[in-house]
Protein backbone atom coordinates (compact mmCIF):
# COMPACT_ATOMS: atom_id res chain seq x y z
CA UNK A 1 0.00 0.00 0.00
CA UNK A 2 2.73 2.23 0.59
CA UNK A 3 4.52 2.09 -2.80
CA UNK A 4 0.72 2.22 -4.15
CA UNK A 5 0.13 5.80 -3.52
CA UNK A 6 3.76 7.07 -4.79
CA UNK A 7 2.77 4.92 -7.60
CA UNK A 8 -0.36 6.35 -8.63
CA UNK A 9 0.60 10.09 -7.90
CA UNK A 10 3.47 9.41 -10.47
CA UNK A 11 1.35 7.99 -12.59
CA UNK A 12 -1.56 11.13 -12.28
CA UNK A 13 1.78 13.51 -13.02
CA UNK A 14 2.47 11.86 -15.67
CA UNK A 15 -1.10 11.66 -17.24
CA UNK A 16 -1.52 15.56 -16.88
CA UNK A 17 1.89 16.61 -17.99
CA UNK A 18 1.33 14.34 -21.32
CA UNK A 19 -2.54 15.92 -21.63
CA UNK A 20 -1.05 19.42 -21.57
CA UNK A 21 1.28 18.07 -24.39
CA UNK A 22 -1.31 16.72 -26.58
CA UNK A 23 -4.00 19.10 -25.38
CA UNK A 24 -2.31 22.37 -27.30
CA UNK A 25 -4.27 24.18 -29.64
CA UNK A 26 -3.51 22.20 -32.72
CA UNK A 27 -2.56 24.57 -35.61
CA UNK A 28 -4.91 25.44 -38.32
CA UNK A 29 -4.49 24.54 -41.95
CA UNK A 30 -3.27 27.45 -44.05
CA UNK A 31 -5.92 29.33 -46.51
CA UNK A 32 -5.53 27.54 -50.03
CA UNK A 33 -5.17 29.15 -53.44
CA UNK A 34 -9.07 28.45 -54.32
CA UNK A 35 -9.65 30.92 -51.03
CA UNK A 36 -7.18 33.64 -52.53
CA UNK A 37 -9.00 33.73 -55.62
CA UNK A 38 -12.11 33.53 -54.21
CA UNK A 39 -10.83 37.34 -52.47
CA UNK A 40 -9.25 38.68 -55.41
CA UNK A 41 -12.76 38.00 -57.15
CA UNK A 42 -14.43 39.61 -54.04
CA UNK A 43 -12.11 42.30 -54.10
CA UNK A 44 -12.70 43.29 -57.88
CA UNK A 45 -16.27 42.30 -58.25
CA UNK A 46 -17.23 45.66 -58.78
CA UNK A 47 -14.53 47.24 -60.49
CA UNK A 48 -15.20 45.71 -63.56
CA UNK A 49 -11.60 46.38 -65.59
CA UNK A 50 -9.39 43.13 -65.13
CA UNK A 51 -10.24 39.34 -65.73
CA UNK A 52 -8.02 37.27 -63.87
CA UNK A 53 -6.70 35.01 -65.44
CA UNK A 54 -4.31 32.88 -63.15
CA UNK A 55 -3.70 33.03 -59.48
CA UNK A 56 -0.77 30.77 -58.32
CA UNK A 57 -0.03 30.52 -54.40
CA UNK A 58 3.81 31.13 -54.56
CA UNK A 59 4.45 31.06 -51.00
CA UNK A 60 2.81 31.45 -47.33
CA UNK A 61 3.98 32.76 -43.63
CA UNK A 62 2.23 31.81 -40.76
CA UNK A 63 2.92 34.13 -37.75
CA UNK A 64 1.65 34.85 -34.06
CA UNK A 65 0.86 38.68 -34.17
CA UNK A 66 -0.70 40.16 -30.51
CA UNK A 67 -2.00 36.41 -29.66
CA UNK A 68 -3.78 35.78 -33.37
CA UNK A 69 -2.91 33.61 -35.53
CA UNK A 70 -1.90 34.98 -38.80
CA UNK A 71 -1.37 33.66 -42.14
CA UNK A 72 -0.06 36.01 -44.91
CA UNK A 73 -0.76 33.67 -48.74
CA UNK A 74 2.16 35.27 -51.03
CA UNK A 75 0.67 34.61 -54.85
CA UNK A 76 1.17 35.60 -58.78
CA UNK A 77 -1.53 36.93 -60.64
CA UNK A 78 -2.30 37.03 -64.59
CA UNK A 79 -4.93 38.98 -65.16
CA UNK A 80 -6.01 40.52 -68.67
CA UNK A 81 -7.55 44.16 -68.81
CA UNK A 82 -10.87 44.50 -70.23
CA UNK A 83 -10.90 48.31 -70.07
CA UNK A 84 -8.48 51.02 -71.34
CA UNK A 85 -6.46 51.67 -68.57
CA UNK A 86 -3.98 54.81 -68.98
CA UNK A 87 -1.74 53.28 -72.24
CA UNK A 88 -3.07 50.00 -71.88
CA UNK A 89 -5.32 48.74 -74.50
CA UNK A 90 -7.94 46.39 -73.32
CA UNK A 91 -6.69 43.01 -73.94
CA UNK A 92 -3.09 43.73 -72.35
CA UNK A 93 -2.13 40.72 -70.12
CA UNK A 94 -0.17 41.71 -67.33
CA UNK A 95 1.79 39.17 -64.13
CA UNK A 96 1.88 40.73 -60.97
CA UNK A 97 2.91 39.39 -57.84
CA UNK A 98 1.42 40.44 -54.26
CA UNK A 99 0.08 39.20 -50.93
CA UNK A 100 -3.00 38.61 -48.91
CA UNK A 101 -3.23 38.41 -45.00
CA UNK A 102 -5.66 36.00 -43.57
CA UNK A 103 -6.35 35.91 -39.62
CA UNK A 104 -7.88 33.52 -37.56
CA UNK A 105 -10.97 33.26 -36.05
CA UNK A 106 -13.42 30.63 -34.01
CA UNK A 107 -15.36 29.82 -37.55
CA UNK A 108 -11.92 30.16 -39.91
CA UNK A 109 -9.80 32.07 -41.82
CA UNK A 110 -10.61 36.22 -42.14
CA UNK A 111 -9.30 37.05 -45.33
CA UNK A 112 -9.41 40.93 -46.44
CA UNK A 113 -12.31 40.56 -47.87
CA UNK A 114 -14.16 40.14 -44.40
CA UNK A 115 -14.99 36.40 -45.30
CA UNK A 116 -14.81 33.71 -43.52
CA UNK A 117 -12.77 30.79 -44.59
CA UNK A 118 -12.69 27.56 -43.39
CA UNK A 119 -10.04 25.83 -42.48
CA UNK A 120 -10.11 22.17 -44.21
Amino acid sequence: MKRLIPSLLLLAAFGLFAWQLTACKRTPAPPTAQDAITVWKDIHKNLHTQDLLTLTKTNGQMQRIDGNDVYTLYYEAKVKDIVQLGNRTPGTIETYQSNYAFHWTEKGWMGPDNQVYPAQ
